[in-house]
């Protein structure tokens, strides 16, 4: 498939698993995991155990369950730093990442990616004697893209942030005179039966040593059900709805920039 945005600012990709169990400890599948793996992504490194985010009651929460997610995760590198995958016991992602410093446009696309995952998860399910032991206990698929416009391009054009994108906060109207956030932090989920979960968005505009002000985006979708049971079912509908978000935050003629 064709990009729609070629010079879109995505410096983030993921496509995930989380399983309801500890079942990556099973026959030592998550060590001979590392070790099959390691041939392409011969970087590793450890850290602590990722905590979940999920949409309870209306509410976003985090936690950690420790019996089932253990305490490390494992963060497989390939040489070139572009593509990454982290494992933990109930864990699986992939990641293609684009560093700050890096110019946009590089982003293979989503197929790529959704293609890299596939084969990754198809070398895990192989380590197991019956692969239906592991896809039984999926819990649920997650697509994150994020975003990280450098809004120092755009004030040098005499635009805001409230010129970028749609999620405008209420003013200030002094004398007249209308007084706009210059700095947004915002977190809040949207339920998406689509792809039988919902959607956790984070808005941020962080000030960074070299970089400026930083417009970050980030849209994490999460769901699973029997009806979509399979990931060639899933990931594309929660793709969809992640060109949708994308188009629908965005100003028309921003995303005309990126085309």
């Amino acid at each position: 498939m064709p990009l729609k945005y070629t010079r879109a600012p995505i410096s983030e990709l993921v496509c995930g698993i989380n399983f309801n169990s500890n079942i990556l400890l099973t026959n030592g599948v998550l060590f001979r995991a590392l070790t099959e793996l390691s041939k392409d992504f011969p970087i590793i490194n450890t850290h602590p155990t990722i905590t979940e985010e999920e949409v309870i009651n209306d509410t976003i929460q985090a936690g950690t369950d420790y019996a089932k997610a253990g305490f490390a995760t494992y963060r497989l590198i390939a040489a070139e730093g572009t593509w990454h995958i982290l494992l933990q016991q109930n864990l699986l992602t992939v990641h293609w990442v684009r560093q700050d410093f890096e110019d946009v446009g590089n982003y293979p696309g989503f197929d790529a990616v959704f293609e890299k995952f596939k084969g990754i998860y198809s070398i895990i399910r192989s380590l197991f004697a019956n692969s239906q032991q592991l896809d039984s206990q999926i819990k649920n698929y997650y697509l994150t893209y994020a975003d990280r416009v450098k809004m120092d391009e755009f004030r040098e054009q005499g635009m805001s942030i409230d010129d970028v994108i749609n999620l405008n906060p209420p003013f200030f109207d002094v004398n007249g005179r209308r007084y706009f956030a210059n700095n947004y932090f915002a977190r809040y989920s949207i339920p998406c039966d689509a792809i039988d979960g919902y959607s956790i968005v984070s808005v941020n505009s962080p000030t960074l040593p070299n970089l400026g002000q930083i417009l970050a985006v980030d849209n994490k979708l999460k769901g699973y059900s029997p009806r979509l049971a399979s990931v060639d079912d899933w990931f594309p509908i929660a793709h969809d709805i992640q060109v949708s978000f994308f188009e629908a935050l965005f100003k028309p003629e921003i995303l005309k920039k990126w085309q």
